[in-house]
């Protein structure tokens, strides 16, 4: 068996489970813990400062209550000052004030030098046999009371703690002893698995969840060791089943690019051909013109030079020089316009068998495919309808760009249109930014939703066997993406035509000869 393959894993762990662990059962502990001593301190504080404090307040008023109706009611105010004197002994009481049944203050005590933040107030009438003799009025400080309550709920928290410290400590040696010392082992065993090591066995554990996994890894161990070595004799074999296989592919691949390129080579010359036929009807057209007219002027100066002998009028001599003036017109029209399309034709073939980046304007460029295009395509059922504003400079590919737009208007004729449905092929342009916007589209059928995806495939079609080779939007992908840099994008719904948005670098990159 071949350790030397085996892909070595990082056993080193990105976090701690006996850690994990800790966390868990030390938030387990403190959250209830904590809560716990928070109700246990806010009772506590309540019970010292509601119920204590106010029970002594209640008590003073009370003894003062009772002290009083004596001296009030037999006005010896004097008799009741060792009563109050025993009342204010206690430094918690901030005063205390004694008001007849006309709110007359009659005794009264305060404690200046004491600033109290918190008191409570109680209050007694003074009452002998149903008549009122007055009112006792008592304020509680709660200072005092505070820090009693603080104290204790310190020294309750801090044997809490202890208890905390203590079972945290006894927590984290069991989750060492019972979990993270398994865990090394088994950890470090399964590294040597991983290495390729399956001759050296798991250590036996204790009889829990980490020693049934131990055998667990163990009988893995041994499986791997017995399956390693019949998988390798299957690898051999696959491996040579492979190779031969490669090698067929290689060939089909080979003829298959064959026979892609002769298939393409095949889609020009019946391109070049419509082509051609369609340059020399479109060139008969202003040269037969052309000849019918010089003929017609030849004739009629043969006829000129025979009247010369028996003498020419002047309205016989204007009437020839008019006729001539206006043959030679329509002849060098019909010559110009044969020229301007020689010229359209010949920067067109120059463009495309050469695939030479310049300088040029689109529209140019447009118009110069589009006259090539519309003599093979003349009697289309399709309209052509053109928006491209001159001042585009662009420093690309012309031929390219003229393949393109071509393609796409030759895809449009073909497949958006049919004898009993004729409609409008739009090209457009604009410049945004260092882009241009090229937009080829389609009032024709459509394109059905499930087709979108695959209309830029090789070969893909949906009128094989009817003209179509399913190269055209291959072949515009393919320029676009690759030597001019751009983009395209597609929408279609089925019924209301197609839309080509094509976004383009105005200045292509920089490539070598061999790349173009």
């Amino acid at each position: 068996m071949d350790q030397a393959q085996s892909p070595v894993v990082n056993a080193t762990p990105t976090s701690s489970l006996r850690h994990d662990l800790f966390s868990v059962l030390m938030l387990a502990l403190v959250i209830p813990g904590a809560l716990a001593i928070l109700i246990l301190l806010t009772l506590n504080w309540q019970k010292t400062i509601e119920v204590d404090v106010r029970a002594k307040a209640e008590q003073f008023a009370d003894l003062l209550q009772a002290g009083l109706v004596l001296p009030l009611w037999n006005v010896a105010l004097d008799t009741a000052r060792p009563l109050m004197q025993a009342v204010v002994a206690d430094p918690s009481v901030a005063w205390v004030e004694v008001r007849d049944t006309t709110g007359e203050m009659v005794l009264e005590f305060h404690r200046p030098e004491d600033v109290r933040t918190t008191t409570i107030k109680v209050s007694r009438q003074i009452v002998k046999e149903g008549a009122p003799l007055g009112e006792v009025r008592l304020a509680y400080a709660t200072d005092s009371a505070q820090s009693d309550a603080l104290h204790s709920s310190w020294l309750l928290a801090a044997v809490v703690g202890c208890q905390f410290v203590v079972s945290l400590l006894l927590m984290r040696m069991w989750l060492n002893l019972r979990v993270h010392k398994p865990l090394n082992l088994l950890r470090s065993s399964a590294a040597s698995i991983s290495t390729g090591d399956l001759k050296t066995a798991v250590p036996a554990l204790r009889h829990d969840e980490f020693g049934v996994l131990g055998q667990q890894l163990d009988s893995m161990r041994i499986a791997l060791a017995q399956s390693v070595d019949v998988l390798e004799e299957r690898v051999t074999a696959r491996t040579t089943e492979l190779r031969q296989a490669n090698t067929h592919l290689e060939q089909a691949l080979n003829n298959l690019r064959q026979a892609q390129d002769r298939l393409i080579q095949s889609e020009k010359l019946v391109a070049l051909g419509s082509l051609v036929a369609g340059v020399a009807h479109e060139l008969n057209t202003p040269i037969g013109n052309g000849l019918l007219v010089i003929s017609t002027v030849l004739g009629q100066t043969h006829e000129f030079r025979a009247s010369m002998g028996q003498g020419l009028t002047k309205t016989q001599l204007s009437g020839y020089l008019d006729q001539v003036e206006q043959g030679a017109e329509i002849a060098a029209s019909s010559l110009n316009r044969a020229a301007n399309l020689i010229q359209d034709f010949k920067q067109f073939a120059v463009d495309q068998t050469s695939l030479r980046r310049r300088r040029f304007d689109l529209k140019q460029v447009v118009r110069e495919t589009l006259a090539a295009v519309s003599v093979v395509r003349k009697y289309a059922l399709a309209k052509l309808h053109v928006d491209v504003p001159e001042g585009i400079e662009m420093e690309s590919y012309p031929g390219a760009i003229g393949q393109i737009v071509s393609n796409l208007f030759e895809n449009a004729v073909v497949h958006a249109f049919s004898e009993q449905h004729a409609g409008t092929v739009r090209i457009s342009a604009l410049l945004d930014g260092e882009q241009v916007v090229l937009t080829v589209s389609d009032d024709g059928a459509g394109i059905a939703p499930e087709n979108l995806s695959r209309i830029f495939d090789p070969f893909y079609t949906t009128r094989m066997g009817s003209g179509g080779s399913g190269l055209g939007l291959s072949i515009v992908f393919s320029l676009l993406s690759g030597l001019l840099g751009g983009t395209i994008d597609v929408e279609s719904s089925l019924g209301q035509g197609t839309v080509f948005r094509l976004k383009i670098p105005r200045v292509a990159a920089q490539r070598d000869e061999a790349e173009t």
